[in-house]
């Protein structure tokens, strides 16, 4: 009995010894998750995989934002709108590269606004119920127009690359313009008409916001230097409106004109499509055919004008100005050179601006390390009046409206190379001396 006894023991020992051990390895803490994560894309999304907010953790030291950009990859700024996505995307991608070691990517939804203010607004409310809150865009200012309520009163940080109505440069809280109102522009090409020794004008200009406050102010510049302006003809840029009412605005500045004459010139304030339709009207009008042309920046370096009337361009030695960096900055000439290889052409128009609105935008953020958009609204209020941001346009100095400071254009002509119309740098504007420089290539399209 007493050895079994002490048998007995033993095995309960044994049974309590095993039991400890399990609930001891039960206690034992399961080994941490894996951190590593996939980079965020730098690519655009499509609506059906957006990002549900603009700010995600996707690891303990990794913070994807989303900002946004509202473009018009269809409609009367179609080619111009889709300069700027690739160099939006392009913005992305170096940002991602720039501020990996402060732990922050940077990914992109793109929205088409179709060139249509109402589409714009729309589309910004969508980004908008996704929780983005930083735009780049939109391009036309009747679309900045239609979507400053919203935006200011939901908190919204908008940065355009090229809206340039006089008619906005007003208090705009939350609203950006990365480049200068047609103040400016109406100077370069009242300047750009004097020196080429014009003294009569007729204005035909699309009727919306951006259309009425260039073609008002190209009248008042142009009026101090004594040319006199004998009309100017608004036309209903819709599209089912198109080319009746452009015909119809053609036909008109026709009969102001009266008389052809190396005196005279026909100013053209347009866009893509409808530009095209204008272009059209005038090379068959037995006296606008027989003038100078003169554009604006809603049609320079345009492959749809200069592929669709690029006959009638060349023909009227059609010159046309645009806002432009530096070209000897060499942070132009490299966004130049990356450009050329990300998107496999070079950069035209407004895409230099796109590339610095997102930048402009991401670098706040970065820096900062913050995604509330009244501490970056604050931020770029206050790098805008000290320059601190420099991009590929230059240092970015601000107005109190928040309208880019910036006063030199650069003059782009049509004329025919191997047989094809092209466009061309002919000439600079330095908005600074208000002197006008001709390059060699242009000489032919400023001789009389």
């Amino acid at each position: 009995m007493a050895s079994r006894t002490i048998w007995i023991v033993v095995a309960v020992v044994v049974i309590v010894a095993i039991i400890a051990a399990i609930a001891a390895m039960m206690q034992k803490p399961s080994p941490p998750p894996s951190t590593a994560t996939t980079p965020a894309s730098t690519s655009t999304t499509s609506s059906a995989s957006m990002a549900t907010t603009s700010t995600t953790t996707t690891s303990a030291s990794v913070k994807t934002v989303t900002i946004g950009a509202l473009l018009p990859l269809t409609g009367a700024l179609q080619s111009y709108g889709l300069g700027s996505q690739c160099a939006i995307q392009l913005a992305v991608r170096d940002a991602n590269q720039m501020f990996a070691s402060k732990g922050i990517q940077f990914q992109l939804v793109v929205q088409d606004t179709a060139t249509d203010p109402n589409t714009a607004l729309q589309k910004l409310q969508t980004l908008y119920s996704q929780g983005i809150r930083f735009i780049v865009g939109p391009m036309a200012s009747s679309e900045v127009s239609a979507i400053m309520n919203f935006a200011e009163q939901n908190h919204i940080i908008v940065v355009s690359q090229s809206s340039t109505s006089p008619a906005l440069a007003v208090p705009k809280p939350y609203i950006f313009r990365l480049v200068p109102t047609d103040f400016y522009q109406a100077n370069a090409i009242a300047a750009l008409l004097h020196y080429l020794g014009i003294k009569r004008i007729v204005i035909v200009y699309r009727s919306d916001t951006w259309g009425q406050g260039l073609s008002a102010a190209i009248a008042n510049a142009s009026a101090k230097y004594g040319i006199k302006v004998l009309g100017v003809f608004g036309y209903d840029p819709s599209p089912s409106a198109m080319p009746a009412a452009e015909q119809a605005a053609v036909q008109k500045a026709s009969a102001a004109l009266g008389t052809p004459g190396p005196d005279a010139a026909f100013i053209l304030v347009v866009f893509e499509q409808d530009g095209v339709a204008v272009a059209q009207a005038a090379a068959s009008d037995p006296v606008l055919s027989k003038v100078r042309w003169i554009g604006t920046d809603g049609v320079a370096g345009s492959t749809t004008m200069v592929q669709q009337a690029g006959q009638a361009l060349a023909a009227a030695k059609f010159l046309a100005t645009i806002a432009a960096p530096n070209p000897n900055d060499p942070r132009y000439q490299k966004f130049v050179q990356e450009y050329k290889q990300y998107c496999g052409s070079p950069p035209v128009a407004y895409d230099p601006y796109a590339y610095d609105a997102a930048m402009f935008i991401m670098t706040a953020i970065a820096e900062t390390g913050s995604t509330d958009p009244t501490v970056i609204n604050s931020v770029l209020e206050q790098w805008g009046k000290n320059g601190t941001f420099v991009g590929v346009t230059g240092p970015v100095y601000l107005d109190q409206y928040h309208d880019r400071i910036y006063a030199s254009y650069l003059i782009m002509g049509v004329t025919i190379v191997n047989g094809t119309p092209t466009w061309i740098n002919a000439g600079f504007y330095n908005g600074t001396t208000g002197q006008i420089t001709v390059f060699p290539q242009g000489q032919a399209l400023f001789s009389s």
